[in-house]
């Protein structure tokens, strides 16, 4: 990122996928809201910014601080959440920026509790919040198109390469080797053949 960019995003204030913090705020905090950001559609945290005043502020750096930060991300957080985290200057102050994408693995937990965003807060998921974001396919080593594409298998009772395509925007050698993938790992079978060729769910997933 640039600051352009971190200017458009003060510009839009804090919401669903934008977080701002003046300092590094405590371990406890950190962990809270990655957590939150990975069970939701991703988004930045940004630390050194008062986006109230829309004053740069600068963020205290402590030397090991993108180490110390993805760190807490793998260890502390259950799946391990994945960050990328960039330190941007501006004239003699800094400021960190966490980019958490969408979760692959919901839901996320921290302490055992399950965050979620709900608009510009951090908060405890209720149990039927949690259930509407588990994933019942995590741990399987998917990537988010075959995920959603088990989604649609659940959704339609089946996909075919064209719907693939038409769904993700990728080529038709894209499609056919992450569906095939997917048959694989006997999470789907192929029925038909040529262009008739259709996968369906090997069987429903648990509730």
């Amino acid at each position: 990122m640039n600051w352009d960019d971190i200017i458009t995003l003060l510009e839009q204030g804090e919401g669903q996928m934008v977080e701002f913090e003046k300092t590094v705020p405590s371990q406890d905090d950190i962990v809270r809201e990655i957590t939150a950001f990975s069970n939701a559609d991703g988004g930045k945290i940004i630390y050194g910014l008062d986006d109230k005043n829309k004053h740069l502020v600068g963020a205290q750096i402590r030397d090991d601080l993108i180490g110390w930060l993805t760190g807490l991300a793998k260890n502390s957080i259950v799946p391990a959440a994945n960050i990328e985290v960039e330190i941007i200057e501006k004239g003699q102050k800094k400021i960190v920026v966490i980019s958490v994408p969408d979760g692959e693995d919901k839901p996320y937990r921290v302490d055992e509790i399950c965050y979620i965003r709900d608009g510009n807060i951090s908060r405890p998921a209720r149990e039927e919040e949690e259930k509407e974001i588990t994933n019942p396919w995590s741990g399987k080593g998917l990537n988010r198109r075959q995920i959603r594409a088990m989604q649609i298998m659940a959704e339609h009772g089946g996909i075919t390469n064209r719907d693939f395509r038409e769904a993700f925007g990728v080529s038709h050698k894209t499609a056919h080797i992450e569906l095939i993938l997917l048959v694989d790992k006997r999470l789907a079978v192929s029925e038909g053949a040529g262009r008739s060729t259709r996968y369906i769910l090997t069987k429903q997933p648990e509730e």
